[in-house]
Order: C-alpha cells, then structure tokens, then sequence
C-alpha cells in the first residue's frame, strides 16, 4: 500500500495521545487530537486510493507517469503528517486547519488530473467528451463546496464559536474529499476498460511500472 510509513507514524502518535495520563480536564482536547489524527490518516489513505489507481494506464508511455503523481501525492501526505505531529505537541491552530483543507483539496486534484489525463487519451470522442463535461462538473462543485467550508470557519475562527465549528469544518471536508474520489477513480477506472485496443500498465507501489500488465481492451465496449 502506498504512503504506509506515513499512517503507520500517524498511529504512532495517536498511541503516544492514549498513552498519556491525561486528567478529567483535558479528556475533551485529547479526543479532539485523536480525531484530528483519524481525520489526516484518512486523507494519506485517500491519498494511496488515488496512487493506486494511477498505477493503471493504457500505456507505459502515455499519460501522467505514477512517478510524477506519488511525487505530487507526497507533498500532501506530507502536510497531514505534520498536522498529525502538530496535534500531537499541542502546536494546532487555525492555520492548521486551513492547511488540512488544502491538503484534501490537493489530493482531490490529481484525482481529477488524473481522470482528464486519461479521457484524453481514450479513443472514443463521444465517450471521452461526456466523462470530461461530468468530470468537470464535479470538480466545479467540489471546489466550490471546500471554498465555502473555508469561508465558514474564516468567518468564525476568532470568535468564541471556532471550535464548535473547526470540527464540523473539518469533517465536511473529509467527506466531500471521500465521495469526490471515490467518484473520479471509478471515473478512470470505467474509461480505461472502456477504451478499447489499448493496454494497461499496473505499476508497482514506487511509482514504476512493473514487467505485468493488464489488458482492459478484450472487455471494452464497441
């Protein structure tokens, strides 16, 4: 599994948080880190879910290499471990919190660059045309959808009710980040096996094509 190291350490520091002796007082602060730390390890997870799908091609030379795309996915994988970290010295703040966003906005994006890549080098107009329009409707609202979520807690995050609404924020963005990837990967998904003749290339966890492909031409569609 891609990025393993990088949740493996969030756990680590979630066991640090439990392990602490922590008084009646704090028990509400602990909770929120500990959840904070499940919401980052969710997005490294998200972040493998899109590499591993980058893995799949039609072909070893065609497209947005899965190295490029794991040097991308590591700049983000690399912000919600820190947040993690963060978290766990008692260092988050409100610009944590703009940052987790921008972090889940990052990933949903080479998950749509990803899907564009690969309707533009389908071999059927018409059916690359209409994933392009969807693809790019969904990401429209996405978008637009995280940049209201980021105003909300703007609006609020030097009054008395930032905290009440950090972790509101924080959980809409994880699940609009949730659904919007699950939708572009299996966008990709369906216009690989869709495009008919072409080979896929399955790369392996580094970013490199292994020797093996998949062929998805013999299943595609006329």
């Amino acid at each position: 599994m891609p990025f393993r190291e990088d949740i493996e350490k969030i756990e680590e520091y979630e066991k640090a948080m439990t392990s602490r002796n922590t008084s009646i007082f704090h028990i509400e602060a602990t909770t929120f880190s500990l959840y904070l730390c499940m919401i980052a390890a969710t997005g490294v997870r998200l972040a493998a879910k899109v590499m591993n799908n980058a893995g799949f091609r039609l072909d070893k030379h065609d497209g947005i290499s899965p190295y490029t795309t794991k040097q991308t996915l590591m700049m983000y994988v690399s912000i919600f471990v820190k947040l993690a970290k963060d978290t766990h010295d008692k260092k988050f703040n409100d610009e944590s919190n703009f940052s987790l966003l921008g972090a889940f906005r990052g990933v949903a994006a080479v998950g749509h660059i990803l899907l564009q890549d690969a309707v533009e080098n389908a071999n059927n107009a018409a059916y690359s045309y209409s994933f392009a329009r969807e693809a790019d409707d969904a990401w429209c609202d996405f978008e637009q959808k995280m940049y209201s979520l980021e105003e909300r807690f703007r609006a609020v995050s030097k009054s008395n009710k930032a905290y009440e609404i950090l972790m509101r924020t924080m959980v809409d963005a994880m699940i609009l980040a949730m659904f919007f990837i699950s939708e572009v990967v299996l966008a990709r998904t369906t216009v690989l096996i869709g495009t008919k003749g072409r080979r896929a290339i399955r790369a392996s966890d580094d970013g490199e094509p292994n020797a093996s492909g998949t062929s998805f031409g013999k299943d595609g569609a006329d």
